[in-house]
């Protein structure tokens, strides 16, 4: 009996402590659970947080993707609109046939390039180089000397200042301002760059050029300047022909009695006193004329030039006439031509002569003959013959010949 309520006694107190373990293990679950729920919550916290960042960027993105799709860029101004590259390539064969030297025949080479750009609405800046020594008419390198080097000098720099319609001021070193019939140089070589100031003038069918140029600048005595003027007309006549005519007068200041220009050795077919300086003075007045018209539907024209330098008192005078017919200015075209020069030894300024005319001095005649043809892909071709005399005043008078052929490429 005693066993039995033992075992009562045993069994009720385990029923009444199970309940309350039961109850105590769920409690600390229950208690887990709400730990773990929290950690959830929170975690989920943060991903939407993180997503919302997300999506910030992504809008954010996509706004400025459609403002720079709807902003046009800014406008970067074109270089090619307000600065031009030009220049050429001529590639010639020389030969010289003159009786008082060996006969002569050579290869030579120029290459000139040029900037020109737009500095303001009325004014533009010229820039340029040429291949050449240390000269004044010429920009030739002959092939010589073991493949050398070859030099390269300004050739160009100078501004052109549209003051108005009618008038152009211009100031550094540039090409002749003044024209020329048929684009001779009867006075200055056509690669001749003056220094100094200069203006050009037009209104209707009247034209004037004006030049103040420094020809050479001394220290211990007065300067040297070429003080130019010229005036002429330009209209179109009945039938498609045309004329240009007019005159010119250049004075060159403080040269008799002084070294020659550039080469002081040498008066260039000018003639020197005693003591090797200029016999005489420049004052050279200059008329001209050019007839245009067509001849089977090519362009032709016929041109007269003379000047006198009412300074010397011999050899005083000098002319230029000729034709010329065609134009290699497009494609698929030639051109012809023929002049005949005869320049006295005092009439123009010896250093300024044609390089080529009677060997670059002033003393000569001559017959030239020029041909050439324009190529489809970019490139011409001329050939020019000078045959005459040179030499008379110096009492050196002999033949002179020279033959000239050249490829040129412009770009």
């Amino acid at each position: 009996m005693k066993f039995t309520w033992s075992c009562l006694v045993f069994f009720c107190g385990f029923s009444l402590l199970a309940p309350l373990h039961a109850q105590n293990d769920e409690a600390q679950e229950i208690a887990e659970l709400k730990v773990q729920i929290m950690q959830l919550a929170e975690r989920l916290s943060q991903l939407e947080q993180s997503r919302l960042n997300d999506q910030v960027l992504i809008d954010s993105s996509e706004n400025e993707q459609a403002l720079v799709a709807e902003t046009p860029p800014p406008m970067i101004p074109a270089q090619s609109d307000k600065v031009r590259l030009a220049g050429d390539l001529r590639y010639r064969h020389e030969s010289i046939w003159d009786d008082f030297y060996t006969d002569r025949h050579r290869h030579r080479i120029r290459a000139r390039m040029s900037v020109t750009a737009d500095v303001a609405e009325d004014t533009i800046a010229v820039f340029g180089l040429s291949t050449g020594p240390r000269t004044n008419d010429s920009g030739n390198q002959t092939f010589d000397e073991g493949f050398s080097y070859k030099p390269i000098g300004v050739d160009l720099a100078y501004f052109n200042w549209g003051v108005t319609e009618d008038l152009n001021i211009f100031g550094g070193k540039m090409p002749s301002p003044f024209f020329r019939p048929t684009s001779y140089h009867l006075i200055y070589d056509s690669d001749i760059r003056p220094e100094g100031v200069a203006a050009k003038y037009q209104s209707g069918s009247f034209f004037s050029n004006a030049s103040a140029f420094w020809v050479e600048e001394r220290s211990d005595s007065s300067d040297s300047m070429l003080y130019g003027l010229q005036a002429g007309y330009r209209d179109d006549l009945n039938n498609g022909m045309g004329l240009t005519a007019g005159i010119s007068y250049y004075e060159t200041s403080n040269m008799k009695g002084r070294k020659p220009i550039f080469t002081p050795d040498n008066g260039q077919g000018n003639q020197l006193d005693i003591n090797g300086n200029y016999l005489y003075g420049f004052s050279e007045f200059n008329v001209f004329s050019e007839l245009r018209f067509q001849v089977g539907g090519k362009p032709a024209t016929f041109f007269a030039d003379y000047v006198r330098n009412s300074e010397a008192e011999a050899f005083d005078d000098g002319y230029a006439t000729g034709f010329t017919y065609g134009s290699t200015s497009n494609p698929g075209n030639w051109s012809l031509a023929y002049i005949y020069q005869d320049s006295g030894a005092n009439a123009i300024i010896g250093a300024f002569a044609d390089s080529d005319f009677a060997g670059g001095t002033s003393d000569g005649r001559a017959h030239t003959f020029r041909a050439g043809y324009a190529f489809y892909n970019g490139w011409n071709f001329g050939v020019r013959y000078v045959t005459g005399e040179r030499g008379e005043a110096a009492g050196k008078n002999r033949d002179y010949d020279r033959l000239m052929a050249d490829v040129l490429f412009r770009y």
